[in-house]
């Protein structure tokens, strides 16, 4: 019988060509990724074409400097072949896979003193991007932020999800973050924002920043105008804040604490008997699963464990109930419904 070769799959070799194109671009590339990348380009013509066709565009992408969507690559893909006529459209949708890519394995630069730009990421990914004055900006899981910087002023408008920042010093250039009805001030510290659905955390590792009300400021505009004339808190390193509108719960955090509020920036979630429910809910942040508990009682076991950021980590989670806890784990059209063992209520 003769034998059957498979042709590869032309989408299937743009995807790695993205990939490869992220890898290469990459600080930390070594010449044994040389090695593979030369091994698949040799692998099939067709690698070839598509490496070059992507190159040709990412070369363009980053020489314009364009505003930046990043999206993953398969929303980018199934944009673009919404009508295989739209090669132009198609060519962007994979530039912006390039940018995403490079993104999440590496760090994105921009050069320009000003930048106006738009950064995404979905759920379970997590992207680091590196601003103009040298500050960092790290989203989380499904967030949402809009860059606006100038000569004058420094401002990120998180729109959704969480954000770590590390502010370069700068006392003629505040740094402002912007969301969730409220605003952090700083000029140069690390922080983190995380936009919860009824109040925005702020958690200080680095430094001191100022907090307060959006509806403090002038027309939505941030400006230190609004330091002398509106309630403004101070937090230091160690402390952390629950905002909502005026009403603000401060505390301080013990180092373990502290750690494990960021632990999501290198991939890793700790948990230490806290409530299931509290549990979930975090998890559920790095999954396009919806996770529901609805017993109020079992919201309340205390669990623990370390998991990784990412939909794998909620699968284990929810694996570790089922065989560890003997608790009903039941999947229903995109949701995960995790209930007390069939005919038994938690104690």
């Amino acid at each position: 019988m003769a034998d059957v070769h498979r042709m590869p799959d032309a989408s299937e070799a743009e995807r790695m060509a993205s990939e490869w194109i992220a890898r290469l671009n990459a600080d930390d590339v070594s010449a044994e990724d040389r090695a593979r990348f030369e091994a698949w380009r040799a692998a099939h013509p067709m690698h070839a074409r598509a490496y070059e066709a992507l190159s040709a565009t990412w070369n363009q992408f980053t020489a314009t400097r364009p505003v930046v969507q990043a999206v993953t690559f398969a929303q980018s893909m199934s944009e673009a072949a919404v009508a295989p006529s739209r090669r132009r459209r198609r060519a962007i949708g994979v530039a912006a896979a390039a940018a995403i890519a490079a993104m999440t394995i590496g760090w994105l630069h921009f050069e320009r003193s000003a930048m106006d730009a738009t950064f995404r990421t979905a759920s379970g990914e997590q992207a680091t991007i590196s601003l103009p004055d040298g500050s960092t900006l790290e989203l989380n899981s499904d967030s949402l932020a809009r860059v606006d910087y100038s000569e004058r002023k420094r401002v990120i408008r998180l729109d959704r999800g969480e954000a770590f920042f590390k502010v370069a010093h700068d006392v003629h250039r505040p740094f402002w973050v912007v969301g969730g009805g409220s605003w952090v001030r700083a000029v140069g510290t690390a922080f983190d924002v995380f936009l919860r659905p009824a109040d925005v955390r702020v958690t200080v590792s680095e430094g001191t920043v100022k907090v307060g009300a959006v509806r403090s400021l002038i027309d939505g505009v941030p400006s230190d105008d609004v330091l002398g004339k509106a309630a403004v808190w101070v937090l230091t390193a160690g402390e952390q804040a629950d905002l909502s509108g005026a009403a603000t719960e401060m505390r301080r955090l013990s180092p373990a604490t502290l750690a494990r509020s960021i632990a999501w920036r290198d991939g890793t979630l700790y948990f230490e008997n806290q409530p299931l429910g509290d549990v979930v809910d975090e998890l559920g942040r790095y999954t396009p699963l919806r996770l529901i508990v609805d017993d109020d009682k079992l919201r309340r076991m205390p669990v623990g464990g370390t998991f990784q950021a990412s939909p794998q980590g909620a699968e284990a989670l929810l694996k570790m109930l089922r065989q560890g806890f003997g608790l009903t784990v039941r999947r229903q059209a995109g949701r995960v419904y995790i209930e007390p063992p069939r005919g038994k209520q938690p104690d």
